[in-house]
């Protein structure tokens, strides 16, 4: 017998961390979902970056969660703005499973930012007295690694003598040695932005916080791919990124910068995409940016989108 579907709006972080398990059951069962919608990323950003009021609506077929939309909204005076949780520092941001009709929360506008063409949320219609924008947002650069041949021979022999004249050895994040790789990873990302006098997305204290916690999340989970590389003892790259079903997301790395002409940034992500075809990934998603790098590889754009969603002033 089929159960009805329920809804629930969950408004405090204590509900929020309640239905992390299923929460995290439903994401695995979604395979067309990105690591930023997992609870591994979004209970860490609510911790250190949330604030106003949350309306994450939960969707039930009795016992079983069938949908979760992570929103909150900001109030300020009579004005209200409706955004995804994650805005900000999430490459891709979405609900997971069908969407909700978010018009019935009390907001004036959702700005539903970072969204893939194909999101539940930009298929979603609205009623009478709603109307919305949409325009491009940001590229996502995506590399598709089911070719087996996908590094040519050259380059292999490139990789190899890069890797003999920094007699390198390549190591996983366990456990144990998670602290030490985000230490290595927060130093070295550090080390190459200031070399440009500015620096970097991580020399920010809460930041790091934040990333300890998702790290820690994502190996719990076995969505973490972190891989650090030695030179002797020492640690001179750092690759940060996760895994859901057969794509890897390359979110962060670093590199000793004194290094550059052993290129290390090359191996470590050569080293990531090699693990990623192993494990059985068929799409290496370098994620936001246009850097010339990740075009190098053969990657391609995939455009992000984003939504307003406005309810017009009468109503």
């Amino acid at each position: 017998m089929l159960q009805a579907m329920e809804t629930a709006i969950l408004t405090t972080p204590q509900q929020l961390e309640d239905v992390g398990r299923e929460w995290l059951e439903l994401w695995r069962e979604t395979a067309d979902a990105t690591p930023f919608q997992s609870p591994m990323w979004l209970l860490p950003w609510w911790r250190h970056f949330g604030s106003n009021d949350l309306n994450v609506i939960a969707t039930r077929d009795g016992a079983h969660l069938r949908a979760l939309a992570p929103l909150y909204v900001i109030r300020e005076d009579d004005e209200s703005l409706g955004l995804l949780l994650g805005t900000g520092v999430s490459d891709y941001l979405d609900v997971l499973g069908a969407p909700p009709d978010i018009t019935k929360i009390d907001c004036q506008m959702w700005d539903l930012q970072q969204l893939r063409a194909d999101s539940p949320l930009m298929k979603m219609p609205l009623p009478d007295g709603w109307s919305d924008n949409v325009e491009e947002q940001d590229r996502c650069v995506v590399l598709s690694i089911d070719n087996p041949n996908l590094f040519s021979t050259h380059f292999r022999k490139k990789l190899r003598y890069y890797q003999r004249s920094l007699d390198c050895t390549f190591e996983d994040a366990t456990a144990e040695n998670l602290d030490t790789f985000l230490d290595a990873l927060f130093e070295l990302h550090a080390a190459r932005w200031q070399q440009r006098g500015m620096p970097g997305m991580l020399a920010d204290d809460v930041i790091q916080r934040f990333h300890r916690e998702v790290a820690r999340a994502m190996l719990d989970a076995g969505a973490l791919r972190m891989h650090a590389m030695r030179s002797g003892e020492r640690i001179v790259a750092v690759f940060y990124g996760f895994a859901h079903h057969a794509t890897v997301s390359y979110y962060l790395s670093g590199y000793d910068p004194a290094l550059d002409k052993q290129s290390p940034g090359t191996l470590i992500v050569a080293h990531a995409i090699e693990k990623a075809v192993g494990a059985g990934a068929t799409t290496f998603d370098f994620l936001r940016g246009a850097e010339d790098y990740k075009y190098a590889w053969g990657a391609k754009d995939r455009i992000n989108y984003r939504r307003q969603v406005f309810r017009s002033a009468a109503d």
